[in-house]
């Protein structure tokens, strides 16, 4: 949940601070209430100097990473332009939105008992985030991406109310053009949750019904069943042997290398994926640089007057 906040949260708060206090300066500004508080002042200036340097920085990432099509793609830090798809249909939990990606939320929404407006949560009483893969078709190549760990900008969104409820569904369309950045590779062994889920069920299965062998691997205390702990460690055992069938699978199928597979990097690179090109992305960070950066020598103008 924390990577929503992170390009329209810094934007937002250090824009809005800025705006907080030069209206106050405006008006209250043959007072010295305003001037009495230096230390706001000097927090404002430091969140707008903080916020350019942060898109800055984002405009940089996403500008040294190569442009690529998947086909002449090498393996590493890239970024790609394609269509989205799934090929299981995906849909959003509540409305049934056709996507490739979503994320879905349900907040309390009911009045106070002492005033007239509605108290919304800012926790969510319910979240849901979707992580299966989906494909990026550039119209060279194919790739599969998997979601998890991404920082997902510039989604749609739809809101509404039902029942003392406030419901939030955030997604990205199905068949419509993704931005994608992150590390690209030839492996296969990206498994998603359905997938485990579903192979760990059969694998378990399996194993019970072999009980002796069961018990023969894992009854370490000798009592003849499967404890607790004991049932952990069958789990984890299975996860593990479930993972690398898939892998190994996966491997086998692959043609020469050429099913690609892009995922959050090990390091502190970004790993984004957004609607939106990657030219207008480069756009949006740099006005919002200049916002910033403007905000900056107002607000420096300001405090040097009451200083």
């Amino acid at each position: 949940m924390f990577e929503r906040l992170k390009s329209h949260g810094v934007n937002l708060v250090a824009l809005g601070i800025a705006l907080i206090l030069i209206v106050a300066y405006l008006i209250r500004h043959d007072s010295g209430a305003i001037s009495s508080r230096h230390w706001l002042w000097i927090f404002s200036l430091m969140m707008s100097f903080f916020a350019g340097i942060f898109n800055y920085w984002r405009q940089l990432k996403i500008t040294e990473a190569p442009i690529s099509t998947i086909a002449a793609a090498a393996q590493g830090y890239v970024e790609l332009y394609g269509k989205a798809k799934t090929d299981k249909p995906l849909k959003t939990p509540y409305q049934d939105i056709p996507c490739v990606w979503y994320r879905a939320s349900v907040y309390a929404n009911r009045e106070t008992q002492d005033e007239n407006f509605d108290l919304l949560n800012i926790m969510p009483l319910e979240y849901e985030e979707s992580r299966t893969t989906f494909t990026l078709d550039d119209g060279t190549a194919q790739c599969t991406v998997n979601p998890e760990g991404a920082e997902v900008i510039y989604f749609e969104a739809r809101t509404w109310r039902k029942n003392d409820h406030r419901y939030v569904e955030e997604y990205l369309p199905a068949d419509k053009l993704l931005y994608v950045i992150g590390q690209l590779d030839t492996r296969k062994d990206v498994l998603d949750e359905a997938t485990l889920n579903r192979q760990l069920g059969e694998k378990l299965a399996d194993w019970k019904s072999r009980q002796q062998q069961l018990l023969i691997r894992y009854d370490q205390n000798l009592n003849n069943q499967i404890d607790m702990d004991e049932w952990e460690k069958v789990r984890q055992a299975a996860i593990a042997e479930v993972k690398a069938e898939y892998a190994m699978h996966a491997n086998l199928d692959s043609e020469c290398g050429s099913d690609f597979t892009l995922a959050k990097p090990a390091g502190k690179q970004l790993f984004l994926i957004s609607a939106k090109s990657p030219q207008q992305l480069r756009n949006s960070y740099k006005t919002w640089m200049l916002i910033h950066l403007g905000s900056l020598a107002v607000l420096a103008a300001f405090y040097l007057k009451l200083a």
